[in-house]
């Protein structure tokens, strides 16, 4: 069986992942163990420091420690490290939003849902009637006029 190559998002080589999940090359995929590591020393060795100082002191991405704290990377070395919700700002380990915002989406969300159905239901329900009115008003008139054809032919009126 042939392995399927790919290319290296990070630097563009192409090459053989040893796994489904693998990204990387092997070059950027040491490179970012590297990285990494060294974002957990320098953690360590200041361990009250915020996350925009982190990024600026040691250049990794925001996006890279973002991962390690939801990993609990630094909860390992003794340090419970958080980054803002993206809403309010209040500090989280994990996700986008805090819970309170997360949970007032939520409520958001599904108002607008139950808002959408109710619209929905009330524009079927006119148009139900409209056809319920309209074969009254045809059976009305009909029965003005005698009857149907077929029910007069039944009766012997044609």
């Amino acid at each position: 069986m042939v392995a399927k190559m790919k290319n290296c998002p990070s630097c563009g080589r192409i090459f053989v992942p040893m796994n489904a999940t693998q990204r990387l090359c092997p070059d950027c995929m040491e490179k970012l163990r590297e990285k990494e590591h060294e974002v957990v020393e320098y953690v360590r060795d200041h361990p009250k420091i915020k996350v925009n100082e982190l990024i600026e002191a040691t250049g990794a991405p925001e996006s890279m420690i973002k991962r390690m704290i939801r990993e609990g990377r630094f909860i390992q070395v003794g340090v419970r490290m958080t980054y803002p919700c993206e809403k309010c700002g209040a500090p989280i380990t994990q996700g986008k939003l805090c819970i309170k915002c997360a949970e007032a989406l939520k409520n958001e969300l599904q108002s607008a849902a139950a808002k959408i159905v109710a619209d929905r239901d009330a524009k079927r329900v006119p148009a139900k009637r409209d056809s319920q009115e309209h074969a009254s008003a045809f059976r009305s008139e009909r029965d003005r006029q005698g009857g149907s054809a077929v029910s007069k032919r039944y009766r012997g009126l044609h």
